[in-house]
């Protein structure tokens, strides 16, 4: 005979009952458990930010003196403040209207005056001197096997060029 077969309908109903007791009991424990993990790994990970923080400020704490160093932020705050230098005034100065057509023409070196201003993403990003040599470079259109045009840039810098301009 099968499992069973000696007890009452009753006597299996009870056992069967009592097992969904007991897995009602489990899911609840586990549920528990479940939210304590939760708030257990909150925790963790507000100990990793934490440990993280702490260990960037020993590293922070830790560089050698040559590493000290001044921002260009602080530097130019410093020109146009103990200088009282007008850095928009220099600002306008550099970026006329014609240097500004040039640049949404897709100028990347635009010279007025013998000064390169080199050109990135619309963005004047460095100048360059008369005197200073410079790294000459192949264009992407030189490349491509073609010539840039630059009779439209060119066109926009007369504003640099007066007459009574004598400091070439």
């Amino acid at each position: 005979m099968g499992a069973g077969a000696g007890r009452s309908t009753a006597d299996l109903l009870s056992e069967i009952e009592d097992l969904k007791s007991k897995i009602e009991t489990i899911h609840g424990r586990i549920s528990e458990h479940h939210r304590e993990m939760t708030a257990l790994q909150g925790e963790v990970a507000q100990m990793e930010a934490t440990r993280r923080s702490l260990l960037a400020e020993v590293e922070r704490r830790s560089r050698p003196p040559d590493d000290v160093r001044i921002t260009d932020h602080a530097l130019l705050r410093y020109v146009e403040r103990v200088f009282g230098i007008d850095v928009d005034a220099v600002r306008r100065e550099i970026l006329t209207d014609g240097v500004a057509r040039c640049i949404e023409l897709g100028a990347s070196t635009i010279t007025v005056k013998g000064i390169q201003f080199r050109v990135k993403y619309r963005s004047i990003v460095t100048v360059i001197g008369g005197d200073q040599k410079t790294h000459r470079k192949k264009s992407k259109a030189h490349h491509r096997g073609r010539r840039p045009e630059r009779d439209d840039v060119n066109a926009h810098l007369a504003d640099y060029y007066s007459p009574e301009d004598t400091n070439d």
